[in-house]
């Protein structure tokens, strides 16, 4: 019997950066893209839209930076899991990041296989 895959959102205000997440995890077959968002207030809508069980969430973004953007989402949908990226070190983002609501914080320059274990593995 087949599970479930999870529903992800990949929030980024660089579409290179959301067509290579896409790229990656769409290989997965218990990872499903449901939606993508250039910056933290898109984001924040697709969420109540189509109400993923992980959102990768930039930090740095136009409109509404990541940051803020988790806070919300986490107060509305409290059991969506948010993983934060970001280009800045992860140790300088991430009190700021689990502060807000933030299950994960991994950088930008990661490997893929951490992304997905991360995914696979984060907790509300």
């Amino acid at each position: 019997m087949a599970s479930t895959p999870l529903r992800i959102i990949v929030v980024d205000d660089s579409p290179w950066f959301r067509w290579t997440i896409r790229n990656i995890l769409e290989k997965q077959p218990n990872l499903q893209i449901v939606a993508e968002a250039g910056d933290g207030a898109y984001g924040i809508q697709a969420v109540k839209t189509h109400r993923p069980d992980v959102v990768l969430m930039d930090i740095t973004m136009p409109v509404l930076d990541g940051i803020k953007a988790t806070r919300i989402i986490k107060s509305n949908l409290p059991n969506v899991r948010v993983i934060i990226l970001s280009m800045h070190g992860v140790e300088s983002i991430s009190g700021a990041a689990y502060g807000a609501g933030a299950c994960g914080c991994l950088s930008k320059g990661c490997s893929a296989k951490e992304i997905i274990q991360t995914i696979m593995t984060a907790e509300t």
